[in-house]
């Protein structure tokens, strides 16, 4: 069964889509994904490894998808030593692993529904999502 959970609170300039993800939230976030030690996760929209970084402390595989060169770059540089894969593409076109995967992502909003899309579509190996999604997505009012 996919899972999937939205976190909705993101604060800072929303420039092209893209939002800067406290760590708090980050942390937030991937303690509620509940990631193991040899899980592989994609991070949608990496930017400057929020995410990333806290994923691999769990001993995670993670694949950062990255679409702008200058953060792919400087994520190539700060995750050399980890076991991390950057791949500069756009977050809405990912390719997906043909083994079964988790997400952990702080996509731009611009892609949400593209993304969601891909992850769901027949064939995908998804296990569970934890994506941070628009506030205008809630259910709740």
């Amino acid at each position: 069964m996919t899972m999937f959970t939205m976190v909705c609170r993101v604060r800072g300039t929303h420039t092209m889509g893209m939002h800067r993800l406290d760590s708090r939230w980050a942390e937030r976030l991937i303690d509620n994904a509940g990631i193991s030690s040899g899980d592989l996760v994609l991070d949608v929209g990496a930017g400057t490894g929020a995410l990333t970084r806290p994923l691999v402390n769990r001993g995670a595989r993670v694949i950062a998808f990255e679409l702008h060169p200058t953060r792919a770059q400087d994520l190539r540089r700060n995750f050399t030593n980890d076991n991390v894969t950057v791949v500069q593409a756009d977050g809405a076109d990912v390719r997906l692993p043909r083994r079964p995967f988790r997400v952990v992502a702080n996509p731009p909003f611009g892609i949400c529904v593209a993304l969601l899309r891909r992850l769901t579509a027949p064939g995908s190996r998804l296990i569970r999502a934890d994506i941070i999604v628009p506030r205008t997505w809630r259910s709740d009012g």
